[in-house]
């Protein structure tokens, strides 16, 4: 406040001294112009007395004259130069703390934005600090998303009055393409629209609407600094989805992790946890058998040992489930390929696997639901198929990717499965799919092995 205070003073202090002598220039001029007649007076009398008395006198006047108006036309251009450099200082001060204020706004928006822990804050931004610049009416945020625009944020006005100047205007048309702030006014010249494009630098995300009263000029530098601070938001915003977005992938991740070790646990409880206490309960009849029925034990732990080969088959495919998929070192197929190699090593299935048709371009959450359905129709070929041969292809059909197990098992009948309690993988595969808009096919019958078909389309993921 001290320096703004003598910055002030410096600014009118000569102004003042040059105020005064504009005033005074009437009586330097006459004092100067008399002295000029005096000094014309005093050298004819001395060095030229024969001059005629009306010459002198005519000297005296048009010296006098002369010398005054010499002596205001330079006083009147030195005050008025000088007030012209203080005008021009005094405008510099201006736009310097002009610029300062735009500068401390954009400061203040940085730290908002980087302060905004959702993208809710960050749409609170972006309807406030426009303002601060283009004071408005009424205003809103909108934004695209895949089904078209939405109003996120609104403010001056009821939703369908803005909606109503919206369509007037016919600003969605005139964002389409816009990279930097339209000026839209309407054809009466009654209001006028600034609209602000919130551009990444990659795609349109949205954009701010201020409406005003009345078509006002808006400066260069502030039109300017609206852009900046759009920008800012863009940036802010597209961040902040891609943070949910990582969020949600990682929510997931956990969440499949989680449905997984339950898979795998109700796995070894309803197989080898039974079947152990199913043994430990025979132990105690094969005491009483050791001498009253040898032969009768002896089948007993023939049987025994059939029991235990298929819950060791059992056990390692629980572990083998448990082992990490290398999507990250092999890629998707490559990783996918060793998997369904390992397993059928497990199973000693003779395996096909063609997965030559796979796009090069997959979304992460497709990757995810297609190894899924993938996984649980091998787990469900070895729990109920009785295979000796399985098949797996991957194709791109119809802008999706197609996914195809094919054993010559058992078979069963399809109808039967809404009550089948057994069949938990096969909902689950459903439940997966429906989140992608996806699509699931079972083919199969009694004797005659199992088709499992999923479609999962590559543009169902949200950008």
């Amino acid at each position: 406040m001290v320096d703004t205070e003598l910055e002030h003073r410096a600014v009118e202090s000569p102004t003042m001294y040059w105020q005064v002598l504009l005033r005074l220039r009437w009586l330097l001029g006459g004092a100067i112009g008399l002295a000029f007649a005096v000094g014309r007076v005093i050298e004819s009398l001395w060095f030229d007395p024969a001059v005629p008395i009306m010459r002198v006198i005519g000297d005296v006047a048009a010296w006098g004259v002369l010398g005054g108006l010499a002596v205001w036309l330079t006083l009147t251009w030195v005050s008025r130069q000088e007030q012209r450099y203080q005008a021009g200082l005094e405008q510099a001060l201006r736009d310097q703390q002009r610029a300062y204020s735009q500068l401390a706004l954009l400061s203040e928006v940085n730290r908002r934005i980087v302060d905004s822990a959702t993208l809710d804050d960050i749409l609170d931004a972006a309807l406030t600090f426009p303002q601060r610049l283009v004071p408005a009416r009424a205003t809103a945020v909108m934004l695209l998303d895949a089904t078209g625009i939405v109003e996120t944020r609104a403010h001056g006005a009821p939703a369908d009055e803005i909606a109503r100047l919206r369509e007037t205007f016919g600003i969605a048309h005139r964002m389409e393409m816009a990279r930097h702030p339209q000026m839209i006014e309407r054809a009466d010249g009654a209001s006028v629209c600034l609209a602000l494009p919130l551009h990444d630098g990659m795609a349109l995300l949205g954009w701010i609407e201020l409406y005003l009263e009345r078509p006002a000029p808006i400066a260069q530098d502030e039109l300017a600094l609206l852009e900046t601070i759009a920008n800012e938001i863009a940036e802010a915003i597209a961040s902040a989805r891609r943070r949910s977005r990582e969020e949600r992938a990682i929510y997931q991740l956990e969440r499949a992790i989680a449905e997984e070790r339950a898979r795998i646990a109700r796995d070894i409880h309803d197989g080898i946890a039974q079947s152990l206490a199913f043994i430990r309960m025979r132990i105690d009849l094969w005491n009483e058998w050791i001498e009253s029925d040898p032969q009768r034990l002896r089948s007993e732990l023939m049987a025994l040992k059939t029991t235990l080969r298929e819950q060791i088959r059992e056990l390692r495919r629980a572990i083998f489930a448990l082992r990490p998929v290398q999507f990250d070192e092999l890629g998707f197929v490559g990783g996918l390929r060793r998997y369904i190699v390992e397993f059928a090593g497990q199973h000693s299935w003779d395996i096909h696997v063609d997965l030559s048709g796979t796009p090069s371009t997959i979304s992460p959450e497709v990757e995810a639901v297609a190894f899924r359905v993938v996984q649980e129709a091998l787990t469900n070929v070895a729990k109920h198929a009785a295979a000796t041969r399985v098949e797996v292809v991957l194709d791109q059909v119809d802008e999706g990717l197609q996914l195809v197990v094919r054993d010559n098992g058992q078979g069963f009948d399809p109808g039967t499965l809404p009550e089948a309690p057994g069949h938990v993988g096969l909902r689950q595969m459903r439940e997966r799919l429906a989140a992608l808009r996806g699509q699931l096919t079972i083919l199969s019958r009694p004797g005659a092995g199992t088709e499992v078909r999923a479609w999962i389309p590559l543009l169902s993921v949200e950008r």
